[in-house]
């Protein structure tokens, strides 16, 4: 049960106006209305997500017991949730956890967050594999895997296939392994591998999946705070044009793939057109879908040349 115990002192200063609620839902009045007058996005939603996470609660709890008294404990708390999110430190931080897909992940600091329009290179995968007769057991490698995201979605929707997951981050590698451990899926595995520099372990695959770093390094400065103070910016750019990635990529590809493998990219919607010009020489397919804003957010493509049998993997 989360804790409601009473406490009344009505001691407040304008720096900390929790002090001073006695209800939880006093508490969620004066928390909304301190994001609001801040300018911060969903101050309702925000404030329900952190106060839950300071009473230890869900949301329905929370709706329910809006008479209850909030203990002492729980307005601290809070207050220093609030303190952070004012700090334009990212939710998803605050609370340790995120949603993706199916999948509820545990997410810490010094590892990117995964963004609902994510999504959708796991819903692309999946569809392009319901299509394309690859053999069992099917191999799937996520570049850049950060909190496993990714491969965790496929691992769990595709439990005949094995899925490895590389990333250049001890820090991600670390929270991909709990998040596995904690789901129990065992059909993925994670490894240590600088994709610019290094090839993948037990090469080829059949697919590849990946939400590189792509935004132009001249373009960090425009994001917001919440991505620029917070976020690890080697998730986020390549430090140049946005495009190493891809290039490096277009150049793989026909090595750690299969011949006829597929692959499903993120993108940068500006780059589309550069980054699809890289694979258009490669593939027999290749298109790009939009997210649900109707942003050109996923390319898809098949390698040619597609044989009949598929050599073994090299280790």
């Amino acid at each position: 049960m989360p804790n409601f115990r009473s406490n009344r002192s009505r001691n407040t200063t304008p720096s900390n106006p929790i002090a001073g609620c006695s209800t939880i839902r006093e508490a969620r009045i004066a928390a909304s209305q301190l994001l609001k007058a801040a300018g911060l996005e969903s101050p309702e939603y925000t404030a329900d997500v952190l106060l839950c996470h300071a009473l230890g609660c869900d949301r329905l709890s929370l709706l329910l017991n809006g008479n209850q008294p909030i203990a002492v404990a729980a307005r601290r708390r809070l207050h220093r949730l609030l303190q952070r999110r004012l700090q334009r430190e990212p939710l998803q931080y605050l609370v340790r956890q995120t949603d993706f897909y199916t999948l509820r992940l545990h997410i810490r600091r010094g590892v990117f967050i995964p963004r609902p329009e994510t999504e959708l290179v796991v819903e692309e995968a999946l569809s392009l594999l319901r299509t394309v007769p690859f053999p069992l057991p099917l191999r799937i490698l996520d570049i850049g895997t950060g909190s496993g995201c990714i491969a965790l979605a496929l691992a769990s929707s595709l439990p005949e296939a094995h899925v490895v997951g590389i990333d250049i981050s001890v820090a991600a590698l670390r929270l991909a392994r709990e998040n596995a451990r904690r789901l129990g899926l065992r059909n993925v595995s994670f490894s240590h591998v600088d994709i610019l520099r290094q090839l993948p372990p037990a090469y080829p695959f059949h697919l590849v999946v990946s939400n590189p770093p792509y935004i132009p390094a001249s373009a960090l400065p425009q994001l917001q705070p919440e991505i620029t103070l917070y976020e690890p910016h080697e998730a986020l750019t390549d430090g140049a044009d946005g495009l190493s990635f891809y290039r490096r990529f277009a150049d793989l590809f026909p090595t750690i793939l299969v011949p006829g493998g597929a692959f499903v990219l993120e993108i940068r919607p500006e780059s589309a057109s550069a980054i699809t010009t890289l694979f258009r020489p490669l593939a027999s397919m290749l298109y790009l879908q939009k997210d649900y804003t109707g942003t050109e957010r996923v390319l898809v493509g098949i390698l040619a040349h597609s044989p009949t049998t598929y050599p073994p993997s090299v280790h």
